[in-house]
């Protein structure tokens, strides 16, 4: 944490690290009484390799790679599960950190000190700390995508964030780490900093972005053939494999228009499908993000022209529709659609809430 912060800013940091502890706490006691992939990438059991002595057999990308960082902390130093989870923990509260300090030098545009430090609230909501705070995937990619974001914003100075972010995204969940990356170059090159650069990013990144569409049909050719049915057949295999669970949760998503797919997506479950604890905690969670939607589009309307869009919120918003759609096609359970959006979800709502913080401050201060 850099020096010269508020004594106030500091026991928000403070609560919040207690806060994401106490997830990190339930986390742990809900996988050990209903099981799941946290426990199987810790036991090394994900992907079963021949020689399980071995850590460089570990290696790959994916659930390999998150089984080849697990391997030292479990096979050498001996730690347990609740140990690996506090390290977990903390390895994500990295990416809270620099997203509050971050957040703390955005707020100083906004007039009003009382209506700027509500602002601060929004880090509280509990979806991305539970998916977060114990050992999986969803810390790592956290953590990439704030690197990515705090390297993008300050390009310059902080490039070797962006680098790190990506390759960290591309290492434990490929497909989100190359949505990661069209995101990236399909904001940079209107970045204020590489302006001058413009005329040569542009086309650029249009070729990149095409190269990881032809890299990603050309690696599922190879093993479905060279046309593009396969598309739609990996696809529909995706959802029926997912069915075969027979979760209280899984939807008819290919019955779906697109407006529904997408509001699925984001928005489900709504607070009249809530069935106990976890699905009404997520409700009120989708339901203030809808709130937070609809109030802070109309917010930005009003005062874009006074508080332009930052890189960092430019590459969230991107990002978070691209995955969206990509899930709506892909992925049929809600409770599956409350973990991987819980980053991008997140950070939408952060931009949203920022923009209705920032009109009521500018109301207020005026009069």
């Amino acid at each position: 944490m850099k020096k010269g912060h508020s004594r106030q800013f500091r026991l928000v940091l403070y609560a919040l690290w207690v806060y994401h502890l106490g997830m990190a706490f339930f986390f742990h006691q809900y996988l050990l009484d209903q099981g799941g992939d946290s426990l199987r990438y810790w036991e090394l059991s994900s992907i079963p390799v021949e020689e399980a002595d071995s850590w460089m057999a570990y290696w790959g990308v994916g659930t390999a790679f998150v089984q080849w960082l697990n391997f030292p902390l479990s096979h050498i130093l001996g730690l347990g599960y609740a140990s690996a989870t506090l390290v977990y923990a903390g390895l994500s509260f990295v990416g809270f950190l620099l997203l509050a300090e971050w957040m703390a030098n955005r707020l100083h545009l906004i007039p009003s000190r009382p209506t700027a430090a509500v602002a601060f609230l929004v880090l509280f909501l509990p979806n991305l700390h539970f998916w977060t705070a114990g050992v999986g995937k969803e810390a790592f990619l956290w953590l990439g995508l704030i690197l990515v974001l705090i390297g993008s914003e300050s390009i310059s100075r902080k490039w070797g964030y962006l680098v790190l972010g990506i390759l960290l995204s591309l290492m434990v969940r490929p497909i989100q780490g190359l949505v990661l990356c069209v995101a990236v170059l399909g904001v940079l090159p209107f970045h204020p900093a590489l302006r001058h650069q413009r005329r040569y990013l542009l086309p650029l990144a249009l070729f990149l972005i095409l190269g990881i569409g032809a890299y990603r049909w050309i690696l599922g050719s190879l093993e479905y053939g060279f046309h593009f049915r396969w598309i739609v057949d990996l696809l529909h295999w995706q959802q029926q494999y997912l069915e075969s669970f027979g979760g209280r949760s899984s939807l008819p998503m290919s019955d779906y228009s697109l407006v529904e797919k997408l509001g699925t997506v984001l928005f489900r479950p709504f607070l009249w499908e809530a069935d106990g604890f976890w699905t009404l905690a997520a409700s009120l969670e989708n339901s203030l993000f809808l709130v937070g939607v609809l109030g802070g589009s109309w917010a930005w309307y009003r005062t874009k022209a006074r508080l332009p869009v930052p890189v960092f919120y430019q590459i969230s918003l991107v990002y978070g529709l691209l995955l969206s759609l990509l899930f709506s096609y892909s992925l049929n359970n809600l409770g599956i659609f409350m973990r991987m959006k819980s980053s991008y979800s997140f950070l939408m709502l952060c931009f949203f809430y920022e923009r209705i913080v920032y009109f009521w401050s500018s109301r207020a201060f005026s009069k």
